[in-house]
């Protein structure tokens, strides 16, 4: 790659009015992974050649790649502008639609593309993933058909097939789909990940725990990949001895909250919140989540976090967190917050799409704990009550108060004190009784 790099940069230099020789050195860079550059060098191209469509559309990956967005879809629109039957550009203006989630906008593209490339199998796929995001399942299914009928070793076409064939309640195709995907590409995790829950689903564990520790030999380091072996191997024991899971319905859970919330106390150690201010933090405004306002945040691995010395601390909200679920458990998140004036979080759950899985069911195991270590002025118009929902309830924590409540309760808080409030936060999913 150096030995273009230097031909090419002698080309300019040689003849330095030369479009094409400027195009070739900034694609010699955009392969590089120099993407300041890159830009700058396509950029000189188009001021030698203002209609030079090939420029414009590597312009637009370039600036696409640098997180520009709204730019990168201007300048596709200008390569348009030049070359209007220029399929590509339409494909990669359909990948920065769908990345700016316009996916009405993101299908039309697509189907401009294929309109002038019917073999484009990549657009195909990109069609069929916008058109399952759009709920337009039968059409996705077409799509990813359309796809693998125009290149069969498509692996990740066969993944997103059944990912729309599960959607529709075809479980059996679905995990065709799915092996299909793994024949041609063996070592991509999510591709284990996804016949492993269509296992699941059916409660044959044997097989979903098999698929489970496939995907984790591949991405040892993945946390959701952890939690969802320990769940399953948790459900391939209980079914082991006799629990009939039934779908995980409420039978299996009745041993779980004794009240919702449940409202438990633990007594705050003096050192503890001096030792969480020696934390690295990120302010609340830049977490792309609920939570807003003049605060900050940890990460999501409090209680890995080297700095912080919290074994007590750690050992005792496991422990809370045990005998309260009455069932061992997978720690997913730990953090921890400061809220300032103006600050808290706005309505939500603490689910994610896999939690929401249809039949798998993750979201029944799983539950959110805030410890509220300084709790603030209260003598305020906002003094940080905590709301739940569906039924309403509200609650003004008080300095050790423990709060517990199933993951897919939705709940709030606005905090308008002077001083901080700081609590910790745990999402954990319970493994259905102790081991």
């Amino acid at each position: 790659m150096s030995e273009a790099l230097d031909a090419n940069q002698k080309s300019v230099v040689l003849v330095p009015e030369d479009a094409e020789a400027h195009y070739n050195l900034g694609n010699t860079l955009r392969e590089m992974a120099r993407l300041d550059e890159a830009e700058t060098t396509y950029k000189q191209v188009i001021a030698l050649k203002p209609d030079f469509a090939r420029a414009h559309y590597n312009l637009g990956l370039t600036i696409n790649e640098l997180g520009r967005l709204e730019e990168a879809e201007t300048t596709y629109r200008q390569a348009i502008l030049f070359e209007p039957n220029y399929a590509e550009v339409y494909s990669a203006l359909g990948n920065t639609l769908q990345e700016l989630g316009r996916l009405e906008e993101a299908e039309t593209t697509y189907r401009q593309a294929i309109a002038l490339k019917p073999d484009y199998a990549e657009v195909h796929n990109n069609l069929g993933v916008t058109l399952q995001k759009l709920g337009k399942l039968k059409e996705s299914e077409v799509s990813f058909r359309q796809a693998i009928a125009f290149k069969p070793d498509y692996a990740e076409v066969h993944n997103n097939l059944g990912v729309t064939l599960q959607k529709l309640g075809r479980l059996k195709e679905a995990e065709v789909s799915f092996k299909q995907a793994i024949a041609f590409k063996p070592d991509f995790a999510e591709f284990h990940s996804n016949l492993c829950i269509i296992f699941a689903i059916n409660e044959d564990y044997d097989s979903s725990v098999v698929s489970a520790e496939k995907e984790k030999n591949i991405e040892p380091r993945s946390k959701a990949f952890m939690m969802l072996l320990s769940v399953l191997k948790s459900r391939q024991s209980h079914k082991k001895n006799g629990i009939v899971f039934s779908g995980l319905g409420e039978s299996v859970f009745n041993m779980r909250l004794t009240s919702n919330p449940l409202i438990l106390q633990r007594p705050v150690e003096p050192e503890l919140v001096a030792n969480l201010y020696d934390i690295d933090t990120i302010e609340l405004d830049k977490q792309n989540d609920p939570r807003f306002g003049n605060g900050k945040a940890t990460d999501w691995v409090l209680f890995e976090n080297y700095r912080f010395k919290m074994e007590n601390v750690k050992e005792d909200l496991i422990n809370i967190i045990k005998k309260a679920v009455k069932s061992d458990i997978f720690i997913y998140d730990s953090f921890f917050n400061i809220l300032g004036a103006g600050s808290g979080s706005a309505p939500h759950d603490h689910l994610n799409s896999l939690d929401k899985t249809n039949g798998l069911n993750l979201y029944k195991q799983k539950y959110v704990l805030q410890y509220y270590l300084r709790v603030g002025d209260q003598n305020c118009d906002e003094p940080g009550i905590y709301k739940v929902y569906g039924p309403g309830e509200e609650i003004l924590p008080s300095e050790g108060m423990v709060i517990i409540i199933p993951a897919e309760r939705m709940h709030s808080a606005v905090y308008g004190g002077e001083t901080d409030r700081v609590m910790i936060g745990i999402n954990f999913y319970a493994l259905l009784g102790y081991a």
